[in-house]
């Protein structure tokens, strides 16, 4: 009827009747096709197809506008409407309009009756930008996917309650896991103590983001692993806090790297004390803060120096001098307090903070020392032994001491007062 309706107008095929007139201010395209003709295309389809009249439409074939690669489904469409099929379901076609842009198309269609012909009632949605936006973020989506599935780092997101929502596959690697076992339980989890964790909420909360923040956690085989984290907070519509993330990194060999490099630094490489720079920086920073009045109890140094050590080096070569080193530290080690500070300054020097200690204290440990260093011999490579002593200066530290080398000086002065006096002694 709609058809023959159409068909009656009088004029060219784009005209209607006043019964029909709606058709033209619809805002979805329209179309009527009998066999492959156009025989009326509403306003929306003209401006659809950027055609410069409905003129310019009618009576042109389907096959001018649609795709090639869609053409068989919709002349299949045209075929079924012909023989009487009921309404085509929605589908989708790539159109060329009047400038050779591509469209793509919603399409839903019926059969008519026009005059006797049966034709085909089309309405369309132009889904153009919506096919591209859904192409873009497929795109998208792969992409991030296959950045996800190469990532050497760790990428994870979690939602408010500190649940992980995701995790790439990076995470096999560094903590044994696959991302399955980890999404759905919280991120604490992995972490040696779950209170670790908290220090790194407080700071994106505070600052809604953290930049190569440490942390530590805990791989399926047991092992704890140093970790770098850089993540930022997420927020919800309302701007309410909805979770965070970002990327963290297993980071186990550069710390350790740091920390023997931190070793070398401040260790002897011999005797492993504190080196001759850290022990003396120990002893500046102490001062410091006795001119700041951060420390009040007293502060003893003692300088030690074994006696005839270059014999041993000459009769005995100097693996057996370096034997004898590691032996003497070990006896100080045993005299000395838990929290007294001991380095070697070079050679057979060694320096003693004691932390706390008065004179009478400083004397009586001095002692303590001396003689366990002269009681027995010292072992050599092989069968040999040699016997040594040890003589010691020290000095305790005064209200008026403003450098390291102040407090040195007197110490190596009491040293000499000791050698001088026939060694394996104490002074003063």
């Amino acid at each position: 009827m709609l058809a023959r309706m159409m068909l009656a107008a009088e004029g060219s095929f784009g005209a209607l009747p006043a019964q029909a007139a709606w058709l033209d201010a619809l805002a979805a395209p329209v179309v009527l096709v009998v066999g492959e003709s156009m025989r009326y295309v509403n306003a929306a389809a003209v401006s659809l197809l950027r055609a410069e009249s409905a003129g310019y439409l009618i009576g042109r074939s389907l096959r001018d506008f649609i795709h090639p690669l869609d053409a068989h489904r919709i002349f299949a469409r045209i075929q079924r409407a012909e023989a009487g099929v009921a309404i085509n379901p929605p589908t989708s076609v790539r159109v060329f309009d009047c400038a050779g842009a591509e469209r793509t198309l919603a399409v839903t269609s019926s059969p008519v009756d026009c005059s006797g012909q049966t034709g085909v009632l089309a309405t369309c949605i132009d889904m153009t930008e919506r096919v591209a936006m859904e192409q873009h973020l497929r795109r998208t989506d792969e992409d991030f996917r296959r950045i996800m599935d190469t990532m050497q780092d760790v990428f994870y997101r979690t939602d408010e309650k500190g649940i992980t929502r995701y995790v790439c596959p990076a995470v096999r690697n560094v903590l044994g896991y696959s991302a399955e076992e980890i999404i759905g339980l919280p991120a604490a989890a992995f972490y040696p103590d779950p209170v670790e964790r908290n220090a790194l909420v407080e700071a994106i909360r505070a600052q809604g983001f953290v930049r190569d923040f440490p942390g530590r956690m805990r791989r399926k085989d047991g092992v704890i692993i140093d970790i770098s984290i850089s993540t930022q907070a997420l927020r919800d519509e309302q701007g309410q806090f909805a979770g965070v993330e970002g990327i963290w990194r297993d980071i186990s060999e550069r710390r350790a790297m740091e920390r023997e490099l931190l070793r070398l630094a401040t260790r002897d490489h011999l005797t492993g004390l504190f080196s001759r720079r850290h022990v003396l920086e120990m002893l500046e920073e102490e001062l410091q803060r006795r001119r700041d009045r951060r420390a009040q109890a007293p502060l003893s140094v003692l300088l030690l120096d074994l006696d005839h050590f270059k014999r041993v080096n000459d009769e005995f070569g100097h693996a057996a001098g370096d034997e004898v080193l590691r032996q003497f530290v070990q006896r100080v080690e045993q005299s000395r307090r838990g929290n007294d500070s001991f380095g070697r300054l070079g050679g057979e020097e060694f320096l003693l903070l004691l932390h706390g200690a008065d004179g009478v204290a400083a004397r009586q440990l001095a002692e303590r020392i001396r003689a366990g260093v002269a009681a027995e011999d010292f072992r050599l490579p092989g069968d040999g032994a040699v016997r040594l002593s040890v003589s010691i200066g020290w000095t305790l530290v005064e209200a008026a001491d403003a450098r390291a080398g102040e407090v040195l000086e007197r110490a190596d002065r009491a040293l000499y007062e000791a050698k001088r006096g026939g060694r394996n002694r104490v002074s003063p």
